[in-house]
């Protein structure tokens, strides 16, 4: 079975990153995921449904794409 497809958005005026999450079957997830502009840290709970739906190395690429986003938007002042 294919990976599952996501993008990753850092919400515009807002520290919070849009993720949406789209099965190989067609299933659709939207996931808010709020972060601290001045640490970096953020909360992603359901990052343990993801990994027992899709596996933990697939999570695990999605997250540090996340984390990714989230320096990239810190470094840009956006």
């Amino acid at each position: 079975m294919p990976d599952p497809e996501y993008k990753i958005h850092i919400a515009p005026d807002d520290d919070q990153v849009e993720v949406t999450l789209r099965a190989p079957n067609g299933d659709k997830w939207e996931y808010g995921i709020p972060f601290n502009r001045d640490s970096g840290r953020f909360a992603f709970e359901d990052v343990k449904v993801v990994e027992l739906d899709f596996g933990s190395e697939f999570a695990e690429r999605m997250v540090s794409d996340i984390r990714r986003a989230i320096e990239t938007a810190i470094a840009g002042g956006h």
